[in-house]
């Protein structure tokens, strides 16, 4: 018969296993602490990778559209030359104020920055007839006298809303330009140092006509690229056209978007380091929209041409401790 050991543990036996038992918690629980402050660590890097995706996305399809803004837009780099300046026409030896234009948004210099894009949901570029806008008076017996024009609107008789019904909406903004692209002239001879222009007009629609808006005025030139005549109006405009290839003009009307990024502070973020919030909003019916939030946790917003020769602008946001890139 075997005999048993009934008395249990001795005093060593137990201060071992309780050792063994606390060392093995101590591993558990900083196994757990570390798997922890990853997966928070990863979270959030999640969190902030998709947060920039998503304000890349928008800023892509917003550039996409901004054709408009190149040469109308006055809107200054940092160094103060015009960010949306395009030369077509000239070699890059020609250019003696450089070809890169930079822009860098963050809280400790310059917070906002707007451009001027395409309406494409009120649909594509209009071919606008002139004579649609005005009230054309009878011939007169003198074939050398011109029969009498008056102002209506851009949309007198609904010309415009039967052809492009989403672009006729009161607080709309429209613009008017050509193809034609001119440049002062200096003893008769273009001046190959400013950038080639059409002459625009951009304004609101209200009723049938349309309203010119201080706010648009002080960031688009309406200075005709000649004469430097302030395109005040849609009938000014009309009439200070110039031809394409005879006596006719080609006009162009389209629904456009002023849109303003800016950045505004986060508080109490409990991080030492400064943060942003990324915004967008729309400029309509004389005044800016609801902002939309694009990203947080921003450090800044550059973007950058590298030449006025071409359109492309490349941007970056830089988020605290992240950066992602991406180019139009």
């Amino acid at each position: 018969m075997k005999n048993l050991n009934n008395r249990g543990l001795t005093a060593v036996e137990l201060v071992i296993g309780v050792g063994l038992v606390a060392i093995l918690t101590s591993v558990v629980v900083t196994t757990q602490l570390s798997v922890t402050r990853d997966q928070v660590k990863m979270t959030k890097d999640l969190e902030d990778s998709i947060d920039t995706k998503l304000a890349e996305r928008i800023l892509f399809g917003d550039f996409n559209n901004v054709d408009p803004s190149y040469n109308n837009l006055t809107v200054l780099d940092d160094s103060g030359k015009k960010f949306f300046d395009y030369y077509p026409d000239v070699p890059a030896n020609a250019i003696k104020n450089g070809l890169e234009r930079e822009v860098t948004l963050k809280l400790t210099g310059r917070k906002e920055f707007v451009i001027m894009t395409q309406d494409v949901a009120a649909g594509g570029v209009l071919v606008y007839d002139p004579v649609l806008a005005y009230e054309v008076g009878p011939a007169p017996d003198d074939f050398n006298v011109a029969a009498s024009l008056e102002f209506k609107g851009l949309n007198y008789k609904d010309k415009v809303v039967s052809q492009r019904p989403a672009m006729w909406n009161n607080g709309r903004t429209v613009m008017l330009d050509t193809p034609a692209r001119l440049r002062p002239l200096v003893g008769g001879v273009p001046n190959m140092q400013v950038p080639p222009r059409s002459p625009i007009y951009v304004g609101t629609v209200y009723g049938i006509t349309t309203v010119s808006d201080s706010s648009i005025s002080s960031l688009v030139n309406m200075k005709h690229p000649e004469t430097d005549e302030y395109m005040a109006s849609a009938d000014l405009f009309l009439r200070r056209a110039p031809s394409i290839g005879g006596g006719q003009s080609l006009i162009r009307l389209r629904a456009v978007h002023l849109i303003k990024y800016y950045l505004e502070e986060m508080k109490d973020t409990g991080s030492s380091k400064r943060m942003a919030r990324l915004y967008k909003v729309a400029y309509a019916g004389g005044g800016w929209g609801t902002p939309v939030l694009l990203a947080d946790r921003v450090e800044e917003l550059s973007l950058r041409r590298d030449s006025i020769l071409k359109r492309m602008i490349y941007f970056k946001v830089k988020k605290v401790n992240t950066t992602t890139t991406a180019s139009l």
